[in-house]
């Protein structure tokens, strides 16, 4: 295959993620070390710390029930969302080793049937992931401040959630502007925060799940090749192994990269899709907020979807490792080979699980025990009315 046929490597992939970490302040410029640093500490420190906090004092003020829901519909979240942008910047060490271990399965593909593999189904089911959080991301941010100009020409101006600010923001239109670009910003940089965290545990298993498949037809060929010795067949087996072991390293490296930040959210996602919910049904009063709270509960309902389903489909992919095995010419190989096939069987026999905070594993199970949980805070709401 020409190169400039070849598919996306992991470089390209996630290039987005590399320049909003940058854009973020967690990947040091070596230009401007001290500059950058500076930067990085007062963005955080005003909206990665600054923007929960103005939320959750705000919280604390608020005497109107619907406020209060209005409120935790994004205070919530946004919490989350810190902490899991925290979670991946302790990790960025990890991410790099794991996507040099990315690299080296990519240069393992070598014939057309598995580059066309890695073409149609691999990459655009990572690419699928990031361009659905570019749909919800774009959406919320350009609903939110529709939503917010047209319920100020239609009825009065207000933020875009109550919370609290040192000064009054209704006291003058220049404040007021204030706190608003403080909060239309501060989103942006929580929603860019959510796309690159949400979606990098999602595109790693997709591309997990790839290679373990093109892993699996690679062995499923061993030993058919008259023109190849029972060495080279052994030999073939060794690569194999060695790439089941990076299957392994990549597994457990993506487990301590999102296992913290999942941890969170599906502790979270319950009450935050509830809260949600119930402002819809009981608060929300026009069209223009039903479509923006509306795609709001989408995101909410994508931030742990993707990375539950591709976790489903690696572990799928994963035990089908154990059958393409079995599917290798080992009858008419050497001894040492059939030895080696069995030490690999030994080690492809072990369910291979996705488990954060020693209580949930990542799965489609989890995704709908979660909707569940939201849908059991809507019943106790309901009932309460």
């Amino acid at each position: 295959m020409a190169f400039e046929e070849k598919p996306k490597n992991v470089k390209e992939l996630f290039r987005t993620h590399w320049i909003v970490w940058k854009w973020l302040g967690q990947v040091p410029n070596p230009k401007y070390p001290k500059l950058y640093r500076v930067y990085a500490i007062l963005l955080n420190i005003c909206f990665s710390i600054g923007y929960p906090l103005h939320l959750q004092l705000g919280l604390l003020n608020l005497l109107k029930l619907e406020d209060v829901f209005l409120n935790l519909t994004i205070s919530v979240p946004v919490t989350v969302c810190s902490l899991k942008y925290l979670n991946i910047w302790r990790n960025l060490d990890k991410i790099r080793h794991l996507e040099k271990m990315f690299n080296i399965l990519y240069t393992r593909i070598n014939t057309p049937d598995e580059w066309k593999y890695y073409r149609e189904v691999t990459i655009p089911n990572a690419l699928k992931v990031l361009h659905l959080f570019y749909f919800i991301c774009l959406g919320t941010a350009v609903t939110s401040e529709l939503t917010l100009l047209v319920m100020g020409f239609t009825y009065d101006w207000r933020l875009m959630y109550p919370a609290y600010f040192p000064f009054d923001p209704y006291a003058s239109t220049g404040k007021y502007v204030t706190a608003h670009m403080f909060q239309i910003f501060g989103l942006l940089l929580q929603l860019a925060e959510n796309l690159v965290s949400d979606t990098y545990g999602g595109m790693c298993l997709a591309l997990l799940a790839g290679h373990a498949h093109l892993l699996g037809k690679r062995v499923a060929r061993i030993g058919y090749d008259k023109n190849k010795s029972t060495e080279e067949n052994n030999r073939e087996l060794l690569d194999f192994i060695t790439d089941h072991n990076m299957l392994f390293d990549c597994h457990r490296s993506i487990g301590e990269i999102i296992g913290a930040g999942m941890f969170i959210q599906i502790i979270s996602a319950s009450l935050i899709m509830g809260v949600v919910i119930i402002y819809m049904v009981f608060y929300v009063s026009n069209a223009f907020e039903y479509i923006y709270y509306g795609i709001y509960l989408f995101g909410c309902i994508m931030e742990i979807f993707p990375t539950c389903y591709f976790g489903t489909y690696f572990e799928i992919e994963f035990d089908k490792l154990t059958y393409m095995l079995f599917s290798c010419n080992w009858m008419d190989q050497s001894r040492v080979f059939k030895k080696n096939l069995g030490i690999c069987l030994e080690q492809s026999l072990k369910k291979r699980i996705f488990r954060v905070g020693g209580m949930f594993r990542i799965s489609l199970n989890i995704f709908f025990a979660t909707c569940k949980g939201a849908y059991s805070l809507l019943a106790v709401a309901l009932s309460m009315k």
